[in-house]
């Protein structure tokens, strides 16, 4: 992906905002998934260990070994899990929530393929696109061919600012989404 110029396409719709009882509702139809990144949040890798199969690191293999402390986790989030983010981790930057109609493992493979980039000088980087600072930039800066793969299965993305109790939901336009509707 290319953040080096301003999206030019239509792929993406304006930002729209939404409320707590909007994800909620999401939850209840199993369509909510989040992406929590445990970087500066040691709170978290307790919590996906406790949720068992409803959660999984995005890492694999040696990283995942190496780095659990540190990785993001997909979770697939119910209404507890969605308290025990607005009580527990809400208040920083904890990572992004997802609307989707998918699996998780369709959502992991899809998501994992984002991990890393490759720097200038040809290097891979982990990419911490679930950073709820760097996702609305990467995706203001996308053009509409690399949106269109960046969301595959996903129907929206959504980011909360520390502390607030509205979300913003990035969605592409219907003729280019692969599944689901937008919160």
């Amino acid at each position: 992906m290319s953040a080096n110029h301003p999206r030019t396409g239509a792929a993406l719709l304006p930002e729209r905002q939404g409320t707590l009882t909007d994800a909620m509702q999401l939850a209840w139809h199993g369509r909510l998934f989040a992406i929590l990144d445990a970087c500066d949040m040691p709170a978290i890798p307790p919590k996906a260990r406790a949720l068992g199969e409803r959660a999984v690191s995005l890492y694999a293999g040696s990283a995942d070994e190496d780095h659990w402390a540190i990785a993001p986790y997909l979770v697939a989030v119910d209404r507890a899990t969605l308290d025990w983010m607005l009580h527990t981790v809400w208040n920083e930057p904890w990572g992004i929530l997802i609307e989707a109609d998918a699996t998780m493992e369709t959502l992991r493979t899809h998501v994992r393929r984002f991990l890393t980039v490759r720097h200038p000088d040809g290097r891979a980087v982990y990419f911490r696109f679930y950073d709820p600072r760097v996702l609305p930039v990467l995706l203001r800066h996308s053009s509409d061919a690399e949106l269109t793969d960046f969301f595959g299965p996903v129907g929206a993305f959504g980011v909360a600012a520390p502390g607030a109790t509205s979300l913003t939901w990035f969605a592409l336009a219907a003729g280019l989404r692969a599944t689901g509707p937008v919160p």
